[in-house]
């Protein structure tokens, strides 16, 4: 029976179909299919996007739309499909009406067409491909699964900005194939305050170096928000990811109640604020993290701070100002640099 199925997709995507019209949850419908019909005749990820399609009343039988990189890039398809790929940064972005993939400096634009089609262009050819009854969504995450389903993956960075609509979706295909992804560096936004709970668990711990967010529900915040951000910084500070990684950046709007008190389990942090003020009050607790080894705090007035740190002669903290904005400050168990440039201020543990 399986040499039947094997020499027939189509007898095999109707199999696929009877179990998405049935309702029946797609990986117990994988599980029924190989124990019925035998292993190995379709890969999880395959039957998975076929199951999609038909749960959405998408039928076709011949449609030929999977991974559509190989069509608009032979090129591409060698490279990702290799056993050990050389991609190094790999973005994905998605929107309302197309989304984006970019291999190292090669674009696959995914963009919703008429008649509920979507058009397909690589960057480095001059092919469009027009796929019918096709969702751009749908199209570039079935691609980018191969990618990340390859174990010898292993990026210097990823970049992920997808409407928060769509993260739910993101987030089974992260989780699906199992293989945590290898990456020294991740940036994504956050727009639902549940992002960073989808996507930094499915990275491998070890390999992770820096981590970005950038927390777009916490612009021009209000203090209405404090107890939720207080609450979502604590349980940011908790996770593993986080303490492992050298350096966690927030891009943030926050005022003198930000709670500073809650990430003093992180290696390394970088906040943005547009007053020196803030910082005044929070390097009395940083100073006491046992583990912080860096601080990095983007200002626009590092003049007024260094003012204020001399205090007219009894300088805060008791610093030593060995030169010119860089001062020595004791911290609970080591001394700490506190470095102070044009727009930049780094607390460096010594």
């Amino acid at each position: 029976m399986a040499e039947a199925f094997a020499n027939d997709p189509i007898a095999l995507r109707q199999v696929i179909a009877y179990e998405a019209l049935g309702n029946v949850p797609p990986f117990d419908g994988y599980k029924k299919m190989c124990k019925r019909i035998g292993d190995g005749l379709i890969e999880y990820i395959d039957y998975e996007f076929w199951y999609m399609r038909f749960a959405r009343g998408e039928m076709d039988m011949q449609f030929d739309g999977r991974l559509m990189m190989h069509k608009v890039s032979p090129r591409l398809r060698t490279c990702i499909e290799s056993m050990d790929p050389k991609l190094k940064r790999l973005s994905f972005k998605s929107g309302k009406e197309h989304s984006e993939i970019n291999y190292d400096f090669t674009d696959v634009i995914y963009r919703q067409g008429k008649d509920d089609g979507c058009l397909v262009k690589c960057t480095h050819r001059k092919k469009i491909v027009s796929i019918p009854n096709s969702n751009h969504f749908e199209l570039a995450l079935h691609d980018i699964s191969v990618v990340f389903n390859n174990p010898k993956l292993h990026l210097e960075s990823l970049y992920i900005c997808v409407d928060a609509d769509k993260m739910q979706r993101l987030q089974e295909i992260l989780e699906r194939g199992g293989i945590k992804i290898k990456t020294n560096r991740v940036e994504f936004h956050t727009v639902n305050s549940t992002e960073e709970a989808a996507i930094l668990p499915c990275l491998q711990s070890g390999t992770l170096e820096n981590i970005i967010i950038h927390m777009r529900e916490y612009k021009n915040t209000k203090t209405d928000k404090l107890d939720e951000m207080r609450e979502r910084i604590r349980k940011l500070n908790e996770m593993m990811e986080c303490k492992e990684s050298k350096m966690l950046t927030l891009h943030l709007d926050f005022d003198e109640n930000f709670p500073i008190e809650q990430l003093l389990n992180c290696r390394g942090l970088t906040l943005r604020s547009n007053t020196w003020r803030w910082f005044v009050s929070a390097s009395t607790i940083l100073i006491q993290s046992p583990v912080l080894e860096t601080f990095v705090f983007d200002i626009y007035d590092s003049f007024e701070l260094k003012e204020a740190i001399r205090n007219n002669g009894n300088p805060l903290w008791k610093a030593v100002e060995t030169q010119d904005g860089i001062f020595m400050i004791e911290g609970l168990e080591q001394v700490f640099k506190l470095g102070i440039s044009i727009s930049r201020i780094r607390l460096t543990r010594q």
